[in-house]
């Protein structure tokens, strides 16, 4: 991989997370009005972040490319934070 493309896949991981936190500080603003909504968020959120990831996880190997270990490592961290979520409101908040 060359290092515009290094570049670039930093940058889109930096924008995503930028985006992540814009998303929960917004939420922090309005929770009082956003509360009733908190299920349904959480698994539109997931599966459209995990349907990107597994869609994009395929393409990229489709067409050979390679990655950078850490972008390896941040999206089987991704998945198991996402596993730990699901666990979480399954056990905690459902139940």
């Amino acid at each position: 991989m060359d290092r515009d493309a290094k570049r670039l896949k930093q940058l889109e991981l930096l924008g995503s997370l930028g985006a992540g936190v814009l998303g929960a500080g917004i939420a922090l603003l309005f929770s009082r009005w956003l509360q009733p909504y908190f299920l349904a968020a959480l698994i539109i959120g997931i599966a459209a972040h995990g349907w990107a990831m597994f869609a994009k996880g395929r393409l990229e190997r489709q067409a050979h490319t390679t990655q950078p270990r850490w972008a390896i490592a941040a999206e089987w961290a991704c998945w198991l934070m996402i596993l730990a979520l699901i666990l979480y409101v399954i056990t905690d908040v459902l139940a």
